[in-house]
């Protein structure tokens, strides 16, 4: 049996939602859309008791987001969230986040397979399916060996597990953010560097794999790199590993933005400098 489930509700962005670019932070899109996927699970019959009572949970396989407006506190947003079944039993989660105008704000897809008592199970439901979108995730090529990489590490918390133990995608998030952070510290791009030459950057987008849960209380190794850059846009690339073995990856676009004009910009040679031996396709 298929199912395409249609959920709609307000969520409003708060002052504590503010991240050091002073707008929301994507997270709080991600936990916006969270709530959605469990809405309509809701709707299905999958209330919260029954969820806790059968172990039943969304494991991750791939994700993507776009966001297109930034947005500031005391906002109310529209949580628009589908849902349609695709092969092996997963569920393909369609979601944008919307002003009150209707113009886009952020765009969501991820792909989940649901488990119940940590083993494979199929949502089932007798109606029909709407018309499936375009997919934007896909399977990341691992790095070709080309350039180097920035290497560090990030010891996940207890504390930011979920009702299930175990980390939601926001969660997951904050681990490619912390590797952003850590090659910028690491190659030099200190928020004076970035003052003095005029040059920022801005996360528009990305692409994540998810491989396997995360263990709690372990340090994790992140390899960050840059993919490619092209004139005002470069993509960031990392992966997440423990004892050699890839947990997580991630490719993700940043805009090249001007501080004093707040408008795109084509990569200045000194900022270039700081990225040079870290990118992979020069």
């Amino acid at each position: 049996m298929r199912f395409s489930l249609h959920n709609e509700y307000t969520a409003v962005t708060r002052f504590a939602d503010l991240d050091t670019q002073r707008h929301v932070t994507s997270r709080t899109y991600e936990a916006f859309a969270l709530e959605g996927r469990y809405r309509v699970l809701h709707a299905l019959g999958y209330t919260q008791e029954k969820i806790q009572t059968e172990q039943i949970y969304l494991k991750s396989v791939s994700g993507y987001v776009k966001f297109y407006r930034q947005q500031f506190p005391g906002v109310e947003l529209k949580v628009v969230t589908e849902a349609f079944p695709v092969k092996n039993g997963c569920i393909h989660w369609e979601q944008k986040i919307l002003e009150a105008s209707g113009e886009l704000v952020c765009h969501l897809q991820l792909l989940t397979a649901p488990v119940r008592e940590d083993k494979p199970f199929i949502i089932e439901r007798k109606e029909n399916s709407g018309k499936h979108p375009e997919i934007f995730y896909s399977d990341l090529p691992p790095w070709s060996g080309a350039g180097e990489r920035i290497v560090s590490t990030f010891s996940t918390l207890y504390s930011e597990r979920d009702f299930a133990g175990r980390y939601p995608v926001a969660a997951l998030w904050r681990i490619f953010e912390e590797g952003r952070w850590a090659f910028a510290d690491r190659v030099g791009l200190t928020y004076e560097r970035i003052v003095a030459m005029d040059t920022t950057s801005f996360y528009m987008g990305s692409v994540a794999n998810f491989f396997a849960e995360i263990p709690a209380g372990r340090t994790l190794q992140l390899m960050t790199w840059i993919e490619r850059i092209d004139k005002i846009r470069y993509w960031f690339r990392q992966d997440v590993l423990l004892n050699g073995r890839v947990l997580l990856s991630m490719r993700d676009e940043q805009l090249i933005v001007s501080l004093k004009r707040a408008r795109p910009q084509r990569a200045t040679a000194e900022f270039l400098q700081y990225m040079g031996k870290y990118v992979e396709f020069q």
